[in-house]
């Protein structure tokens, strides 16, 4: 199998010289993290995530709301922070080596080019998990806690937004359970970077950068948090989890076990145990 197989070939790009305000706004509008930069011609010349942008905005301000973000980057141009070095694949580039280019890179797409480098297409590890779940092979049996990751980084809900949101920026996360009861192991919802973001969304423009600083301080992660969780045993197959993350459309499951916590599996760790179970074969 290749990637040609599995790529989107239609795909939402921005120029060097648009504004990074308005490819943050085709981020949102299209709920996408990656965008490549192109040419006039289609030539791929950079490519920029919502993590370059916050980057660039508010690496000294990490509580900005969503309009004061969207004026500090009234004046940039995407070739101001994307990455010009991009990492990419052929159309006939094998699935696997693809597989693998993403986990050691720990990247969550790739542009696919042309001989000429114009942009042909773009594959994520959605596309790459989905077409490991067609291959997978029922005889060879993968345990979700085999492959979960442990210890969890959790939150309460009496949390504030403000402490989450420097949980994720430290540790690099965009997902944390909630938990809650004796010795906090039980799950009672689930916090997102984009939760965060959306609750940092104010009608009142006229705030002060202190003022949102405040407001994120004092408001609790059960305001926002996602309470319907979707999620897995610890016996539960590798592909049950997979077909999980790719059908609810969701990065991260927590993985329960008689009402407790006791880890979690995500996109990468689903795709890193499908090329394990292909080697071991």
């Amino acid at each position: 199998m290749y990637v040609q197989d599995f790529m989107h070939t239609t795909v939402t790009t921005v120029t060097p010289d648009t504004l990074v305000r308005t490819a943050y706004q085709v981020m949102r509008d299209t709920q996408i993290r990656h965008l490549p930069v192109v040419t006039d011609e289609g030539t791929l010349v950079g490519i920029i995530t919502d993590r370059d942008i916050r980057r660039a905005a508010a690496s000294d301000v990490p509580h900005l709301a969503e309009h004061e973000l969207l004026s500090l980057l009234e004046q940039l141009r995407v070739r101001d922070i994307m990455t010009p070095e991009v990492v990419t694949v052929g159309g006939t580039t094998p699935l696997r080596e693809a597989e693998q280019m993403l986990l050691q890179k720990k990247f969550g797409c790739l542009p696919v080019v042309h001989a000429n480098h114009t942009l042909a297409g773009i594959i994520t590890v959605t596309d790459l998990l989905r077409a490991s779940i067609d291959q997978y092979e029922a005889g060879r049996l993968m345990r979700v806690r085999s492959m979960m990751q442990t210890p969890i980084i959790t939150v309460t809900p009496e949390m504030s937004l403000a402490e989450v949101q420097r949980l994720m920026r430290d540790n690099h996360i965009r997902h944390i359970p909630v938990v809650s009861g004796p010795g906090y192991q039980r799950l009672v919802g689930m916090i997102t970077d984009r939760d965060i973001r959306e609750a940092a969304l104010s009608p009142a423009t006229t705030l002060t950068r202190g003022e949102i600083a405040y407001q994120m301080e004092t408001t609790s992660v059960k305001t926002c948090m996602t309470q319907e969780v979707v999620c897995i045993g610890p016996e539960a197959e590798m592909v049950q989890a997979a077909r999980l993350l790719v059908q609810r459309r969701i990065g991260c499951l927590p993985v329960v076990d008689h009402a407790t916590l006791v880890g979690v599996v995500t996109e990468m760790d689903c795709l890193r145990a499908f090329l394990q179970t292909a080697s071991d074969a």
